[in-house]
């Protein structure tokens, strides 16, 4: 006779629940926007009780909240961490930049909430700007950091201003996001990654 399946906890009926609502609000977010998107929508998409989405997140925000670091930490786990595996400096840097571009193309679902929620934050959520720019902050410090082990590693210029670059970068990776979701077929990433990864070593190589 089979055994029967241990019965999950709460705690993991609540993040399977969790997971699943925000595995449609990134269908959502992507296809119509968070404008467009209500929380009687997400629950829609998940197959859920109406009032599942309040009861777990609170509110429409919340769940934006929740949703923009559900990507970061799968963006994280996926991609970004298995291509480092242990490099520093200026190594790691060269690497993080190619894979987030090359991230772009997969899964382009993921991506393209990533991007809206970013740039909706300006125009229809303001009380998500926090939460965009501590995201910010995060990515940049982590380039950041790159930069500082490449210089005491002697690979990177020591009159390099670290802060300053590491924006430099972000802004432009946050570009090449925007046109990879607008006008994807005006660009070939390889290209564009194997250009950034060469100009960035160029400008940071200690001679």
């Amino acid at each position: 006779m089979p055994r029967a399946r241990p019965r999950r906890t709460q705690a993991e009926r609540r993040a399977a629940s969790e997971q699943r609502l925000l595995d449609a609000a990134i269908d959502l977010v992507a296809s119509r926007g968070t404008a467009r998107t209500s929380l009687g929508d997400v629950a829609a998409a998940a197959r859920c009780s109406r009032g599942l989405p309040t009861y777990l997140f609170g509110s429409k925000e919340e769940l934006l909240l929740a949703l923009a670091d559900h990507l970061v930490e799968r963006f994280r786990t996926q991609l970004f961490e298995p291509a480092l595996d242990g490099r520093e400096g200026l190594p790691a840097l060269l690497t993080w930049l190619r894979v987030y571009v090359d991230g772009l193309r997969r899964p382009e679902v993921q991506v393209r909430a990533a991007c809206v929620l970013l740039g909706e934050a300006v125009a229809s959520e303001p009380a998500f700007i926090p939460a965009v720019n501590r995201l910010h902050r995060n990515v940049r410090a982590t380039v950041a950091r790159f930069i500082d082990e490449g210089i005491a590693r002697g690979e990177v210029r020591p009159d390099i201003d670290v802060d300053a670059q590491a924006a430099l970068l972000i802004g432009t990776l946050r570009g090449i996001s925007l046109l990879a979701v607008t006008d994807p077929t005006s660009l070939n990433l390889d290209h564009v990654a194997a250009e950034l990864t060469a100009a960035t070593e160029r400008s940071l190589r200690a001679r």
